[in-house]
């Protein structure tokens, strides 16, 4: 009877947590202990619905979280709220990435709920996360191996590099091998080379032709070498045709103004013949030095085989200023990540985004590469227009002699 009435609150609740979300999706930042950090985050109203919700810190650093509040409301005239919240940085943390999780939640009677229900309300909730990275002594590098899917006859292999040592890598470089399902070397690849400065992000990158190979499963092993030390990954990949892929991205700025939230809208298309359950898309927005200082992702979405979707979400640009920024879009499934390097280009009213050989305008309406193709159109007509009226006037005074 118990698991029959749980079921049942499952089912009655899961349509709330559609109705809201949260940004930005986590915070990082560097030790800096005995101070106070001041942040804020973002619950939207995506579906204009009414609605209690509480805020609830939890993980390692959960007592060093102070929120302003600890429950909202809303109304269908209500499109968001901000919340303020503070981390006083604890003394003596030992290196590594420390967490809080600051749990959104439906606001339920807490005095009729024993701890089933508790844990149900904690599955589906929202999180937004709190990051703090304390610096190993000596050189520490993290790493992982990122295959991007087969575009235009290459396959990308990208190994993120994360310093989180208090002294600098003066080289990095990786060998990535090729193994067949039988376990023969098929090719061999090298990345480019660099120094990873204390704290700081790098990237590796090496691509494969997939014309020298046959189409099939693979597996890759990676060796990233860096100061007379060394990491290794493995990862299987398929080339050929299939997996998930992002068509489009459309970018809502029809009110747009920098400093608000602004919609993204993801088509997935998904090329296998079985379909993908709870697909997300996540990007993360890279500064001038390689640091990811934003990060935003949808809900979960199941996309039918050889189906199509949209994946949503929102971007908070408080504290964003305009210009052009890296990014990295990746699509999260029960099959391998797949990821792709965009930039941002950033205004006043607008955001368009740009990938790899193409432009994806936002939905603002009447953009500024639509004014240039307008003008270069009248231009061109009025060329056309002088060139006829010349002929016409040459003509008539061949005519007069």
């Amino acid at each position: 009877m118990r698991k029959i009435v749980l079921f049942l609150l499952l089912v009655l609740v899961l349509p709330f947590v559609s109705s809201f979300g949260v940004t930005p999706a986590q915070r990082v930042f560097g030790y800096e202990p005995g101070t106070e950090q001041k942040f804020s985050f973002e619950i939207i109203n995506s579906e204009g619905k009414t609605f209690n919700l509480k805020i609830v810190p939890q993980g390692e650093l959960n007592k060093s979280v102070i929120m302003s509040t600890y429950s909202v409301s809303f109304t269908p005239d209500v499109p968001s709220v901000k919340i303020d919240y503070s981390v006083r940085v604890p003394l003596g943390l030992d290196p590594g990435r420390h967490t809080a999780d600051i749990l959104v939640i439906e606001d339920s009677d807490a005095s009729n709920s024993d701890s089933e229900n508790t844990f149900i309300g904690s599955v589906i909730g929202i999180i937004t996360k709190v990051v703090i990275d304390v610096p190993y002594p000596g050189k520490y590098l993290e790493s992982s191996l990122n295959i991007n899917s087969e575009k235009n006859g290459k396959i990308v292999f990208t190994l993120p590099l994360v310093s989180k040592g208090d002294l600098d890598i003066i080289k990095a470089n990786a060998e990535i091998e090729i193994f067949s399902p039988l376990g023969k070397k098929v090719i061999s690849l090298s990345t480019n080379e660099l120094p990873v400065p204390s704290l700081a992000r790098r990237e590796l990158t090496a691509s494969l032709d997939t014309s020298a190979i046959d189409p099939g499963s693979y597996k890759a092993i990676a060796t990233v070498f860096y100061d007379k030390s060394e990491l290794i990954f493995e990862k299987e990949f398929f080339v050929g045709g299939g997996g998930l892929a992002i068509k489009n991205i459309k970018v809502d700025t029809k009110n747009f103004k920098l400093g608000g939230i602004v919609k993204f809208e993801f088509l997935v298309e998904n090329k296998l013949n079985l379909p993908v359950d709870e697909a997300y898309v996540k990007m993360q927005v890279f500064d001038d030095k390689g640091n990811a200082f934003s990060e935003f992702k949808s809900a979960t979405y199941d996309i039918d085989s050889f189906g199509s979707k949209s994946l949503i979400a929102f971007w908070d640009t408080k504290d964003v200023r305009v210009g052009l920024y890296d990014a990295k879009v990746s699509i999260n499934s029960d099959q391998e990540p797949i990821e792709a390097q965009l930039s941002l280009d950033v205004s006043e009213n607008d955001i368009v985004v740009i990938g790899t050989g193409y432009v994806i305008k936002s939905s603002s309406g009447f953009g500024n590469n639509t004014l240039v193709t307008v003008l270069v159109i009248a231009i061109v007509v009025l060329v056309l227009l002088n060139l006829v009226w010349f002929l016409v006037l040459r003509r008539r005074i061949k005519s007069k002699h």
